[in-house]
């Protein structure tokens, strides 16, 4: 039996080792949590900073896909002036776009000739467009968005830099601009342009008013100048005889002002006046392709979020690192080993997945937890595939069926028109007539009556492909509605083409429709109409192919 002199000796070189081992393990536990600390700190605030860069760089994809929009819109609107000569229709057509797009404060047709004399001018006045009076129509053959526009293309667009407007009467209200123009091509000529100017606040406005609170939104010119500042002070400096520079207030972003870089982002401590702040700037194209020019799209966020995540996430590794440091040591490499390699394998596979490229195998095999992530991880990343497959499906199917009938699958009234509209265009520049044929099914009615509609719907798809089989591939087969066909004939020279085209039709219906395996003969009757000498316009030529469809069922002794 051990001597109580012998327990106490023994007892105190226990306690002196476990002492020492929990000293070394404090120790350890403190420098584990500094690190950690540290080292969290600085992800914490490169991730913040990255997803701000994120942040920015889409919403300069949103300003690009807004300012694509406005150019399509005046490239459309020159569009229509090029065919409408008519200033009355013009004006509606301007002020139905200025009620459409509340950013737009004004819609112009300027001519070319008269040093630029305006021909159509329609003004937002408050909720009001008013069209200007012939009094009050200006010359502006001086300004860029004239004589520089004029040296364009048919469907260019000019882009005017950012500035505050001065154009206009001495009361006209000094408002942030921009305006895009494109020309007008009449016959192969420039007669004038389509110019839009743009309210750059309310323009803006509808891509960061989504932003939270605490985010600043920049935006500068190629130069460097704030056009948009979370201080208002501070845009458009240098309509004040100022130069107030994103370059000189923010360092780190001039290299996107020299071109040697597209983006940029970086953090600000806090000072006396200012929190600390992440800043995010990216360089995104302006204008025309081959311009170079460009503006500067910028973020900012406080960092207080991340730094309180950062203290918060300090105290709880300390206090469990501090708990666990006896045994933190051997379990390290275990936890590594079993939970971290496989995870970064599932990250960087959904990084992966997100950016649509293939990555390496997840660990499927696996029987624990890990395993049933990385399984529900596969699945998922399946399930979404065909849900994308399905719904391009879908989308495709639907984008058909707006255009097409859904019983004979041939061209719709809407598509129908379209395609007679851009004919009649592409006649009128190539000067070769064009012939419009209205098909109608005689006895049809009774057919439906005596058979059922079922049986008339085999009939009508049959006509259709018969239709189909009977005339030239380059002509369009539609159907209307009902037994109503048409075809246009492209490139008709004479109206005896146009008529052996209409008799070749009528004889594919000699043979009688098979019907269930039955015959059934169905006999058309057949108008037609030519472009240009019996009507100027889409809707008088099928209005007369109509009329001489109807004089042909009347006749009882011809088809066509």
């Amino acid at each position: 039996m051990a001597s109580p002199r012998s327990r106490g000796v023994t007892w105190g070189i226990a306690l002196r080792l476990a002492v020492l081992l929990a000293s070394f393990s404090v120790l350890a536990a403190l420098l584990a949590g500094y690190y950690t600390f540290e080292s969290s700190r600085t992800r914490l605030q490169g991730r913040a900073e990255q997803a701000l860069l994120a942040t920015t760089q889409v919403l300069a994809r949103h300003l690009q896909a807004g300012f694509g929009a406005v150019a399509r819109d005046a490239a459309f609107l020159a569009s229509v002036a090029s065919i409408e000569q008519d200033r009355n229709v013009l004006a509606d057509v301007f002020r139905a776009s200025l009620i459409t797009h509340p950013s737009y404060l004004q819609i112009r047709f300027i001519a070319a000739q008269d040093y630029g004399l305006e021909q159509v001018r329609i003004d937002r006045k408050g909720d009001a467009w008013i069209r200007a009076g012939d009094d009050e129509l200006q010359e502006k053959a001086h300004f860029p968005f004239v004589f520089e526009t004029l040296a364009l293309g048919a469907g260019e667009v000019y882009v005017s830099e950012f500035g505050i407007n001065h154009e206009g009467a001495d009361d006209a209200e000094a408002l942030p601009v921009f305006s895009m123009a494109s020309p007008v091509v009449r016959g192969g000529q420039v007669r004038g342009v389509v110019v839009v100017r743009v309210a750059a606040q309310r323009f803006l406005q509808s891509f960061h008013a989504a932003l939270p609170a605490p985010y600043g939104f920049f935006l500068s010119n190629r130069w460097g100048d704030f056009l948009v500042h979370p201080d208002a002070t501070q845009a458009f400096g240098f309509d004040r005889g100022q130069r107030i520079l994103v370059q000189d207030t923010f360092a780190p972003a001039a290299p996107l002002i020299s071109g040697a870089r597209t983006e940029a982002v970086f953090s600000q401590p806090a000072t006396d006046d200012e929190e600390a702040r992440a800043f995010s700037f990216v360089r995104m194209p302006f204008g025309r392709e081959g311009e170079g020019r460009f503006m500067v799209v910028g973020l900012s966020q406080p960092l207080a979020a991340v730094q309180g995540e950062v203290l918060e996430l300090g105290r709880s590794v300390f206090k469990i690192l501090l708990v666990l440091s006896a045994v933190g040591v051997l379990l390290a490499a275990g936890v590594s080993r079993l939970v971290t390699q496989p995870l970064q394998a599932m990250v960087r596979a959904a990084q992966a997945f997100s950016q649509g490229r293939p990555h390496s195998d997840l660990p499927l095999q696996r029987k624990d937890e890990i395993g049933e992530l990385a399984r529900s991880f596969h699945d998922m990343e399946q399930q979404i595939g065909r849900q994308i497959t399905e719904l391009n499906a879908s989308r495709d199917a639907m984008a058909h069926l707006a255009h097409h009938d859904a019983l004979t699958g041939l061209p719709n009234r809407r598509m129908f028109e379209q395609r007679l509209a851009q004919a009649l265009e592409l006649s009128r520049r190539s000067g070769r007539a064009c012939a419009l044929l209205f098909v109608d099914l005689d006895e049809f009615k009774r057919i439906n009556d005596a058979h059922g509609h079922a049986v008339g719907d085999l009939v009508l798809q049959a006509a259709a492909r018969t239709i189909v089989g009977a005339v030239r591939q380059s002509d369009t087969v539609a159907r209307l509605a009902g037994d109503e066909f048409t075809v246009l004939c492209e490139n008709v020279d004479s109206e005896d083409a146009a008529l052996q085209i209409a008799a070749k039709l009528e004889r594919a219906f000699h043979v009688p429709l098979s019907i269930e395996g039955r015959p059934l003969p169905v006999r058309p009757s057949i108008g037609v109409s030519l472009f240009p000498r019996d009507a100027q316009d889409a809707h008088t030529l099928l209005a007369n192919a109509d009329a001489a469809m109807y004089r042909t069922k009347q006749s009882h002794r011809r088809r066509v």
